[in-house]
C-alpha cells in the first residue's frame, strides 16, 4: 500500500513547481510560496534570502508545514501533499547537490545562474549565489485526493 502512495507523492513533487511553506516565530504564523525541487528521499530544496520572514522564522523555529497542490476550481479536484518536517540551511557539498537537483527541475535558472545576460540577469544571478539553499526534511507526508472520495488521505513517513 505504501509504494503506490509514495509514487503518487513523487509524481506531485515532479510535476508541481511551487510549495507553500508555513513557518512560525513566537505565536506569529507566516506562509510563503517558493519554487522547490525534491530528491529521491523526498527531501525538498528551495532557495531564499535569509532576511525574508520565512528565513528568519526557520532560524528561530525549524519546524515547518508545507502544502504542494495544483490549482483547481472544483472540490472534487482538490489533490496534493501536506507535509510536516524540519528545515535547515545546506552548505558545502550538500549545497552543490541541492543546486544540481534544483537546476535539473529548473534548467532556465541554471542558464541564468551560469551565464546571465544583461544587468538585470546579473543581479538575479548574484542574489541567487548569495542566497541560502534550504532543505526540508519531511517527518510526514500526507497525500490528499478528493477524486478518490471527499477527504481521502494517506500518510507515510519517508
Amino acid at each position: 500500500m505504501t509504494e503506490p502512495v509514495k509514487e503518487t507523492a513523487r509524481r506531485f513533487l515532479d510535476e508541481i513547481s511551487t510549495l507553500t511553506l508555513a513557518t512560525t516565530q513566537g505565536n506569529e504564523p507566516w506562509a510563503a510560496t517558493v519554487f522547490f525541487a525534491a530528491d529521491k528521499h523526498f527531501n525538498l530544496y528551495f532557495v531564499s534570502d535569509h532576511r525574508t520572514q520565512h528565513g528568519r522564522d526557520t532560524e528561530a523555529n525549524p519546524t515547518i508545514a508545507a502544502t504542494i497542490n495544483p490549482d483547481c476550481d472544483n472540490w472534487h479536484d482538490v489533490r496534493g501533499l501536506q507535509i510536516r518536517g524540519q528545515v535547515s540551511v545546506v552548505e558545502g557539498a550538500e549545497r552543490a547537490k541541492a543546486l544540481a537537483i534544483y537546476f535539473k527541475k529548473f534548467p532556465q535558472i541554471d542558464v541564468l545562474y551560469a551565464k546571465p545576460k544583461g544587468e538585470h540577469e546579473e543581479t538575479i544571478a548574484a542574489r541567487l549565489k548569495a542566497a541560502n539553499f534550504y532543505k526540508i526534511t519531511p517527518e510526514m507526508i500526507r497525500v490528499i485526493d478528493n477524486a478518490q472520495g471527499f477527504g481521502y488521505r494517506e500518510e507515510f513517513v519517508p
